[in-house]
């Protein structure tokens, strides 16, 4: 009787050990599916996190015109133009500034916008030519290269009747623009016009 005592506490301990070793594996299993999870996870992150500063370099330095072509200059002749008086019975006004890139690279011309409704403007290169660009409505992603000694002509047309006999007296009118020069990220031109009835 004894020896079958011995051999149940004996089938009890062997099946305490054995369910222990189950437990002992699936819990290493589990381990090690989380450490083969949290792995993958961490090679994703760091692929999507070197992929996003890789894009972002390779945009900055594409926007400085670094890619081997060196960098861009914005000269403006002029950056100010003094129409004088203007009777609104005269129609438009058309001033043309000269955009010279005197850099080595190219210079990106783009987000072209004027400071009132009354103003419109466009920019030539070459034979290219811009739409036409106002207060509102511009184009979103338009940009335009002027290349390495290269001028562009940013025409400025301005109605002195488009405000009616409200819109007499001094005014000054403004063209913005961006551009890849370091120096000269955000543009200004400016047309002053004395408007007459």
């Amino acid at each position: 009787m004894d020896e079958q005592k011995l051999t149940k506490r004996e089938e009890y301990i062997l099946k305490k050990e054995k369910k222990e070793k189950e437990r002992f594996l699936e819990q290493r299993q589990k381990r090690i599916k989380k450490i083969v999870a949290v792995s993958l996870i961490s090679l994703l992150v760091i692929l999507v996190i070197g992929g996003i500063t890789f894009g972002i370099v390779s945009y900055i330095s594409k926007e400085k015109g670094e890619n081997n072509q060196g960098t861009a200059k914005i000269e403006i002749n002029p950056k100010e133009y003094d129409a004088g008086t203007v009777s609104m019975a005269d129609g438009l006004v058309k001033k043309t500034y000269e955009l010279k890139n005197i850099g080595q690279g190219d210079l990106k011309i783009s987000n072209i916008k004027t400071s009132c409704m009354c103003t419109t403007t466009r920019l030539k290169v070459g034979e290219k030519e811009s739409p036409e660009f106002g207060m509102h409505n511009n184009p979103a992603f338009w940009s335009q290269k002027i290349g390495s000694g290269e001028t562009g002509y940013l025409e400025v047309v301005f109605d002195p009747a488009f405000h009616g006999s409200q819109g007499t007296g001094l005014m000054i009118r403004e063209v913005y623009f961006s551009t890849n020069d370091s120096e000269n990220k955000k543009v200004v031109v400016k047309l002053l016009i004395n408007v007459i009835p």
